[in-house]
């Protein structure tokens, strides 16, 4: 019986069918003939080998996944919230290197050294963030993706301020943004020279089209990065400056927003589309301009203006149209549900009908300490004929915010205290428009909301 066992096993291991692989694979050991033995060590050997190919063939970014994946999950089965002490940051370990070989995490002194050396307020609590970069050092792999900067004239300030953020995961490449006699460009992009850190690599761009001049230079720029050969390219615009001029209503018009959004869905492909991120974008429909090889993100600032409040006495937050309060008032529900809200908006004089006042719609603002937000300002005349129009119906104090100060032709002077416009205790503004944002004086009524920490968070 056992003869006839070894010759149908030799019979099958001339051309063996998927069944017989799977017994001698999985089936009990049996006695048998050196020949029929060597098929089985040879199948399982190559079994083996073809698991090990799959995993060296899986590439660094689906590796990088995966172990992002696990850290989610051991995030889940710790039940560690937003802020971590040091017992939280062992459950997560703990649950982590359920999946991995780790050295023991169990030497108090050395744990509470690495812990101690991310909390930099010193009150035993920690960040995510911190809990990631901890873990890098554990490992030796990096949970967050890395970016090689290149910035554009007038963001070299802020990709410093990305470096020293998070030296770990920025590494900021200096370009030269010069003119030859006749006013041409002259540029020399950083990260080529001596050693090619553009090529596989993620690229972010932090662009500000703050004029038609840079505008055209960075787009040089971006097409020639688009066509380096890299591994990703974002582009980071936090002001969108033609977002204004998104419809036509007279023929022949130019509708810029689209005409910059064609110029960025035609850049060269890279394998993937480009990312371009854009905050508190004017008209949201700009969105869908964007299209090819490059689409858009939108993010909000306002979640500097959030966490600014409690440490304010603003208690009332005020909408100059009804288009804000549609779009914003979300936001301040959902952080700050105590607060009271009041919708301005314009109505036609009906004894002039080419002349249109602000006027209150819905709530009450006396004896109020008001903040009027807006995702940008010009010259600000609607955001002052609001302040005055909260100030004749009894509000204490008069405040502002806008995501984007854009102020032609330094028109912030006329809110500083010695201006004609000075009517608010504070104007809020972020450095989205960094050319613009440095020439203001702080300490006046103006307040710089610095977006470097809400940057890297939506990267």
């Amino acid at each position: 019986m056992l003869r006839n066992l070894v010759s149908r096993i030799s019979r099958l291991s001339r051309k063996p069918p998927r069944r017989a692989m799977s017994f001698c694979l999985f089936g009990k050991r049996v006695a048998m003939g050196r020949r029929s033995r060597l098929v089985m060590a040879g199948t399982g050997a190559a079994g083996l080998g073809l698991l090990g190919g799959w995993y060296s063939m899986m590439t660094a970014e689906a590796k990088e996944k995966d172990c992002d994946l696990k850290l989610q999950y051991a995030f889940r089965k710790a039940r560690a919230g937003d802020l971590l002490n040091i017992i939280d940051c062992k459950n997560v370990l703990k649950s982590y290197y359920d999946h991995f070989t780790w050295m023991d995490v169990t030497d108090a002194k050395c744990f509470r050294a690495l812990f101690d050396s991310h909390d930099m307020d010193g009150d035993g609590l920690i960040t995510r963030c911190e809990m990631n970069k901890m873990l890098s050092k554990l490992n030796g792999h990096s949970t967050s993706v890395s970016y090689s900067i290149i910035a554009g004239p007038g963001m070299e300030g802020f990709a410093e301020k990305l470096v020293n953020a998070d030296p770990d995961r920025f590494t900021y490449f200096p370009t030269s943004w010069g003119k030859f006699p006749d006013k041409s460009d002259n540029i020399v992009v950083g990260g080529f020279q001596p050693v090619n850190r553009i090529r596989d690599e993620n690229i972010l761009f932090l662009g500000s089209f703050h004029n038609n001049d840079v505008t055209l230079s960075q787009m040089y720029v971006i097409t020639m990065l688009a066509e380096s050969f890299p591994k990703d390219l974002t582009i980071l615009l936090p002001f969108y400056p033609t977002a204004t001029m998104e419809r036509v209503t007279k023929e022949g018009t130019c509708a810029t927003a689209s005409t910059l959004a064609r110029f960025f869905g035609g850049l060269p492909s890279s394998g993937r589309p480009h990312r371009v991120m854009v905050y508190d974008l004017h008209t949201l429909q700009n969105r869908f301009y964007l299209s090819g090889n490059s689409l858009a993100t939108l993010h909000t600032a306002f979640p500097l203006i959030l966490d600014k409040i409690p440490s304010t006495n603003i208690d009332c937050v005020a909408f100059p149209d009804d288009g804000a309060e549609k779009r914003f008032r979300s936001y301040f529900k959902q952080a700050l549900p105590d607060l009271q809200t009041v919708v301005c908006g314009k109505k036609r004089d009906p004894f002039d009908p080419l002349k249109r006042s602000v006027v209150i719609k819905d709530g009450d603002c006396k004896g109020k300490n008001v903040l009027i937000i807006d995702d940008m300002v010009q010259s600000g005349g609607t955001l002052v004929e609001c302040g005055k129009v909260l100030k004749k119906h009894g509000a204490e104090s008069v405040n502002a915010f806008v995501t984007h100060g854009i102020f032609p032709r330094d028109s912030y002077k006329r809110f500083l205290k010695d201006g004609d416009r000075s009517i608010f205790d504070k104007f809020f503004v972020t450095n989205s428009n960094p050319t613009v944002i440095a020439d203001i004086p702080e300490g006046d009524c103006f307040e710089v909301l610095d977006m470097t920490d809400l940057v890297v968070k939506d990267l």
